[in-house]
């Protein structure tokens, strides 16, 4: 069959509109590629020289005081921000013992490492670590616009995060959260025992044994008994800052969560302000072990309420007198029974809920008549635990 000339034109045309289709398509995908990888490039550049004000804080727990020798963290342009040292830390894990010292400029970069050495009292030794940081992560963070606040002053308030801290427990582990407006773990690190530093450049009595002897004798007894065994460890301060696969949630379809604060085993503190609603319902990132929280729900009438929930109570205390336990030992024992009802559950069960069961009439409170509204459970598809001293209060909300 023969192409007459006509045919062999529109032949020609139809192959040069495809070139130029083909061309424009070519031009689209490479600019839009550029733009995606222009602005990818931009993040990585502001990742490294965007600032932000924050300061650093240390912390150490009263049961394995330590005091911080030197320490920086490390910019990407290598300069360095000073980490708060030469204190006798002996608080609360994760709270913060160094106060607040303002070094330098109030904006800063985000680190990229952090380099410390520190002495650990219950142990007699020296340690030191240089960890890598994940400087995205905590840029992210930074950045991320969460909303204004109005104070009680009737002031409006921008809400952030503005501060690291470094905290200590034995065997050379070493947690950084972020805080602020919640609290964030940022990760979670291993130092090593070192011997290149003398005793003479960190104290001016020389007399190690005297000194050493001076400060156990002020530790927690059962700290003391750790120290004569040999058997001091941070497994308590691991198993804090485990995190588990579950669902929070109520027995009532007809209670919408709207609003909420949790303070978790690991010192987290998590919000709908600081991480958004759907966090409950997030099974993918995981959740320490919860102590307390509260949540505000609205019911089909639109009537809100708040409730208060202490998921474990040491030996049936009410919720006002578990709040004031001091004693370290009273304290461990709280959390590590609380701890080991979720992991015993959580080994033999998925697709996990940790949820308030409400009774069957539901009873307000006041301030100074609170009533027991509820429980709190774990549950699976095939089993379901009630947490036994869990305590749950209803009130209006304000």
């Amino acid at each position: 069959m023969k192409i007459n000339s006509l045919n062999k034109f529109y032949i020609l045309i139809v192959i040069l509109l495809l070139a130029v289709l083909l061309k424009a398509g070519y031009d689209i995908c490479k600019e839009r590629g550029m733009l995606i990888f222009n602005k990818e490039k931009k993040k990585e550049m502001l990742i490294k020289i965007e600032k932000f004000e924050w300061l650093a804080e240390t912390s150490a727990d009263e049961t394995c005081p330590v005091e911080v020798i030197s320490g920086n963290f490390i910019l990407s342009d290598h300069t360095a921000a000073w980490i708060p040292s030469g204190q006798y830390l002996n608080d609360s894990w994760g709270a913060s013992s160094s106060g607040t010292m303002v070094v330098g400029d109030d904006k800063k970069k985000i680190p990229e490492r952090m380099q410390i050495a520190w002495f650990s009292y219950a142990e007699n030794k020296f340690f030191s670590g240089d960890f890598e940081l994940p400087q995205k992560k905590m840029y992210d963070i930074f950045k991320k616009d969460y909303g204004t606040t109005i104070g009680m002053d009737g002031v409006e308030y921008k809400n952030e995060y503005n501060t690291l801290t470094v905290a200590f427990a034995p065997e050379g582990l070493v947690t950084l959260w972020i805080g602020g407006i919640g609290n964030k773990e940022i990760g979670t690190y291993q130092g090593h025992e070192t011997f290149d530093i003398e005793w003479g450049d960190f104290s001016k009595n020389l007399d190690r044994k005297e000194v050493i002897k001076n400060y156990q004798k002020d530790m927690p007894s059962f700290v003391q008994e750790e120290i004569a065994n040999n058997k001091i460890s941070n497994t308590y301060f691991k198993n804090r800052l485990k995190r588990y696969h579950y669902k929070i949630s109520t027995n009532r379809s007809d209670f919408k969560i709207y609003n909420y604060d949790i303070f978790f085993m690991n010192n987290e503190v998590i919000s709908n302000t600081n991480t958004g609603i759907e966090f409950l319902n997030d099974t993918v990132v995981g959740k320490a072990v919860p102590i307390s929280f509260v949540i505000f729900v609205e019911d089909q009438f639109s009537r809100q309420f708040e409730v208060r929930i202490w998921v474990d109570l040491l030996d049936g205390k009410t919720a006002y007198e578990n709040d004031t336990i001091r004693d370290p030992l009273e304290k461990r024992n709280f959390n590590n029974q609380l701890m080991e009802r979720f992991k015993t559950f959580f080994d033999k069960n998925e697709n996990v809920e940790l949820y308030i069961k409400f009774n069957k009439e539901i009873i307000k409170s006041s301030i100074k008549k609170p009533v027991y509204s509820g429980k709190v459970y774990l549950k699976s598809p095939t089993s379901e635990i009630e947490i036994p001293n869990s305590k749950v209060e209803v009130y209006d909300a304000e």
